[in-house]
């Protein structure tokens, strides 16, 4: 991935900048409600905030950086359900007023958004982090969008990793709430420890078997985006929003079975379609274990036997 990639279009920026705002003001405004009015405000909140979270789409090469300001502390609860053609996105906040935290508001749905993080997240002096990268498995199939509160230490991380952080952080002078160390030593004070081809961390990184360890549980990935998704969302949530991705896999891979079909029949051979199809039956995945076995290598020969086409390439 070319870790380049991070200017913001206009309208990037706007959407940006007028959902903070909005969100800002809504956050105000709550502190005006009692009881069922605070509710009533969060669910704005959360409506707002999947508006902010509906990023202008992605390149193949891009990656999308923002972090969102708010007036006071807040809590956002990610809620992923697998079932259904696409399996749906829930998001829900709370706000502070005062020592006390306000009712978890009623939920937003949306269908096409796939949001990485613990099950709830707090933000951190008010922060939230926001990163948005493409996940390409053989073709394009969405944008994943990571967010996090901060407080995360990466110990020793591999270059690809290393690179990213850098570049989102114009070489560590802005602030990514992810800190860069040698060591676990010299990581801050009660930041969540991430270490890469070792052990001994809170979250531990094997970028040989691709495999994220937390919470007792294994999560599998296959590139820089998974990898980046399994280190910061809750193992339930990742498994469940790599279920809803490769249901979006499938039916795109649908589409380009189809689009193969007629190139062919036009005269233009590719020899795709068996694969494409085979490929659709391999996306119902029940764990990220059935996606590292089944999908990542019909997925690979897809795309080594598309980039090989002189002409006529189907993705």
């Amino acid at each position: 991935m070319n870790k380049k990639g991070i200017e913001f279009t206009f309208s990037w920026i706007f959407a940006i900048i007028a959902g903070a705002t909005i969100l800002v003001s809504a956050i105000y405004l709550t502190t005006r409600f009692i009881d069922s009015g605070r509710t009533e405000g969060d669910t704005f909140i959360a409506g707002e905030l999947a508006n902010l979270l509906n990023p202008v789409e992605t390149n193949l090469e891009d990656v999308k950086y923002s972090v969102i300001d708010f007036s006071q502390d807040a809590k956002i609860y990610n809620d992923c359900s697998a079932e259904g053609v696409f399996g749906v996105q829930k998001i829900s906040t709370s706000s502070k007023s005062g020592n006390e935290w306000n009712e978890k508001s009623v939920s937003k749905s949306v269908f096409n958004k796939y949001l990485f993080s613990r099950n709830i997240e707090e933000t951190d002096d008010n922060k939230l982090y926001v990163m948005v990268k493409p996940f390409v498995q053989p073709f394009k199939i969405a944008d994943l969008i990571i967010i996090h509160g901060g407080g995360y230490c990466f110990v020793n991380p591999d270059s690809n990793t290393e690179e990213f952080i850098k570049d989102i952080s114009a070489d560590l002078s802005k602030q990514v709430g992810i800190n860069i160390s040698l060591t676990t030593s010299s990581c801050p004070k009660n930041f969540t420890k991430v270490c890469f081809d070792r052990i001994g961390c809170d979250i531990n990184v094997n970028t040989q078997s691709e495999v994220v360890s937390k919470y007792g549980k294994d999560l599998r990935y296959h590139g820089d985006s998974l990898q980046l998704a399994a280190i910061f969302s809750e193992p339930e949530i990742y498994e469940c929003q790599l279920k809803r991705i490769m249901k979006r896999a499938g039916e795109l891979a649908v589409i380009y079975s189809k689009k193969a079909i007629y190139v062919e029949g036009n005269g233009c051979s590719n020899n795709l379609v068996g694969d494409l199809q085979s490929f659709i039956l391999e996306t119902n995945i029940t764990d990220s274990n059935d996606f590292s076995r089944s999908v990542v290598p019909l997925a690979e020969e897809l795309n080594r036997r598309n980039s090989e086409l002189a002409s006529c390439k189907i993705f």
